[in-house]
């Protein structure tokens, strides 16, 4: 099962409904911006928020962090005050103006993209190979996948332990870069089936999951305080 896309013109919706009652419609673009266009998905998908938030692929890995909008909303910042340590510091911006750059150029979100959805088909293939029902969760090119498992959280902690002794740095997420050769990407895939293979095992129930973790199993993010 893959991520879908906002469907029945939800985003444009929600666009009216902030529109009509007068409230700031933010974007945070800083895991999705510069990923699937140049820019934001905002301009994929025609909706303008009142302010987007930008960061992390914006300097290729350099500190940086962009926050545009309209101007009837930026200009609010006049009738206050922002304060910044590094007013001064130039690296950041310099590296977002060349990332920029080379991004236009080889059209760098078309490429992730693409091996994102390499990835996904991947992800998919070995799942239904061993039996193993898994949901693909959001873009390509920033995707995730949760085996659909009462033992998900052992899964993973498995999967990450195995890839690691492998050589990988894998869990159950892909941020795909334009350094991901297809040589990589193969070679994850094919590690990556073999531990599929043993998780299969696990759930018919021929091997215990407790048995081959060789450590604490992995938090559940955010709902672990709730």
């Amino acid at each position: 099962m893959r991520f879908s896309e906002p469907k029945n013109d939800f985003l444009q919706r929600v666009r009216r409904l902030t529109a009509q009652h007068g409230i700031v419609l933010i974007f945070d673009e800083c895991t999705s911006g510069f990923r699937e266009t140049f820019g934001g998905l905002h301009l994929k998908f025609g909706v303008n928020p009142d302010i987007a938030v930008f960061g992390k692929a914006l300097g290729n890995g350099y500190a940086i962090t962009a926050v545009v909008g309209s101007e009837a909303v930026m200009k609010e910042a006049q009738n206050s005050f922002i304060s910044s340590t590094f007013w001064t510091e130039r690296i950041g911006p310099s590296a977002a103006l060349k990332t920029l750059e080379i991004m236009k150029r080889v059209k760098s979100w078309e490429i992730i993209t693409q091996k994102g959805k390499k990835v996904q088909d991947g992800w998919i293939r070995i799942s239904k190979k061993y039996n193993i029902p898994l949901t693909c969760s959001a873009i390509p090119s920033v995707s995730s996948f949760k085996i659909n498992s009462k033992n998900h959280l052992k899964y993973k902690t498995f999967i990450t332990q195995e890839m690691l002794k492998k050589g990988f740095i894998a869990s159950t997420h892909f941020y795909a870069c334009t350094e991901h050769k297809e040589a990589y990407i193969n070679n994850y895939l094919n590690e990556l089936d073999s531990i599929f293979n043993i998780l299969s095992k696990c759930d018919r129930e021929e091997i215990n999951i407790d048995d081959i973790l060789d450590g604490p199993v992995c938090h559940s993010g955010f709902s672990r305080l709730n």
